[in-house]
């Protein structure tokens, strides 16, 4: 089983690209603890490339589930249920992709609550201010899945 850290998100959308900020912050505290780190932001094609069955991941991502800007929400991906209706090839998320095909996964979903969303290259005051501690919960939330353990 390997443990993969998969950041998506758009960095020339504000917000969006929240989850490739903490995780590159992050990284090099994931890879001691036997993470890979898969930075994906809008490639669905790459992430999905980069999982296989018996993969632990963990999806980190930026949510809008009318919460405070930075509010981190983890939801198992076998709970996860999307609420939209597919019209098209590109109405799919990578989660529903993986769900498509592999059937060993588990993890989790780590989503990010923006704060604001438009074409600007880089986040918004209300994330940044707080992107340190965003980070380190995010880190938190992915040590208590996997142990904590670390190799030294």
């Amino acid at each position: 089983m390997k443990i993969k850290v998969i950041a998506i998100g758009n960095i020339l959308m504000e917000d969006d690209g929240v989850a490739i900020t903490v995780v590159e912050k992050i990284k090099e505290e994931l890879v001691k603890r036997n993470c890979e780190v898969i930075i994906g932001e809008t490639d669905l094609g790459y992430c999905i490339s980069s999982i296989e069955d018996g993969d632990f991941i963990f999806i980190v991502d930026a949510v809008y589930l009318d919460k405070k800007p930075g509010e981190i929400t983890v939801i198992p991906i076998d709970k996860y249920q999307y609420k939209k209706k597919y019209y098209t090839q590109h109405s799919y998320n990578v989660v529903d992709l993986i769900k498509l095909y592999f059937k060993e996964v588990k993890g989790y979903i780590i989503g990010i609550e923006v704060g604001e969303i438009s074409f600007k290259l880089e986040l918004s005051s209300k994330l940044k201010r707080n992107i340190d501690m965003i980070s380190e919960n995010v880190l938190k939330e992915i040590t208590s899945k996997i142990g904590g353990g670390r190799n030294n």
